[in-house]
């Protein structure tokens, strides 16, 4: 795996310090160009890069996937350059600060327009079932080879139910699993997914990432936070959060969307 490197570490147990090999999560520099112009450099993790550059443009800068003609990468002694060609679409100016793991809405300082500048998400096509959302999270962990391996990586999800569609990414950066299975998704589907899973907790950013793409559940095993319930209400998405055995917290639109037990 290109995401992970094992190094030599002093491993302590009962006060007894031994050599031991362990296996830690890569972080490196990622340039996204488009068309020739660099738009973004983020830290995350070198696999499926090609994914983050497409989904990084479709959640960020929302160019339709239809408009990316070609995508290609290199990495060069631990710098990834993403090469992303495509129609000529006017885009907002190219961030000239490193986007880091942690950082989601750094470029913003409008709370009201963090909330409300997004489009409305339409409902599914079909009513689901709390238990398929809730089974599909619990899924994410039979997944997660990255983080079994080094507990230190994310994980994000994308599913339609009905086709019994299932894809997972990880990253060293939440936001970045987000865009990797967006791109994911997008690079071989036209039609949208029913649900996006997250295995850590639920912020503003990742329910706006969401929202451009019309995506209508949001689950997580964590909590979801202030700002991220606020824009669910205002953009129509709903949020399954601290999902544990067969309880969940559900936020925003329930009504015409999930089955309710009388």
């Amino acid at each position: 795996m290109r995401d992970v490197r094992h190094i030599a570490v002093q491993k302590f147990v009962d006060g007894h310090a031994t050599l031991h090999e362990e296996a830690v999560a890569v972080e490196t520099l990622i340039h996204l160009r488009y068309n020739g112009t660099t738009l973004v450099s983020l830290l995350g993790s070198p696999e499926h890069a090609d994914e983050l550059g497409v989904g990084h443009l479709l959640t960020e800068y929302n160019v339709p996937r239809a408009a990316i003609s070609d995508v290609s990468f290199t990495d060069i002694e631990g710098t990834v350059v993403v090469e992303v060609s495509g129609a000529d679409i006017e885009l907002r100016s190219p961030r000239t600060d490193i986007v880091t793991t942690s950082c989601g809405a750094c470029d913003q300082d409008d709370l009201h327009e963090l909330t409300q500048r997004l489009s409305s998400v339409s409902p599914p096509e079909d009513l689901l079932a709390i238990e398929d959302i809730t089974g599909a999270l619990k899924q994410l962990r039979e997944h997660q080879q990255g983080f079994q391996a080094t507990g230190g990586m994310h994980a994000a999800a994308l599913v339609n139910l009905a086709e019994n569609e299932y894809v997972v990414r990880e990253d060293i950066g939440r936001h970045n699993a987000v865009d990797k299975v967006y791109g994911a998704w997008c690079s071989s589907r036209n039609h949208r997914p029913v649900a996006l899973l997250l295995s850590g907790r639920c912020g503003w950013d990742i329910v706006a990432k969401a929202a451009s793409m019309n995506t209508p559940v949001v689950a997580s095993f964590g909590a979801a936070s202030s700002l991220a319930i606020d824009t669910a209400r205002a953009s129509g998405i709903t949020l399954v959060s601290f999902v544990k055995d067969d309880k969940s917290i559900v936020i925003g639109p329930v009504e015409g969307r999930f089955h309710r037990k009388h």
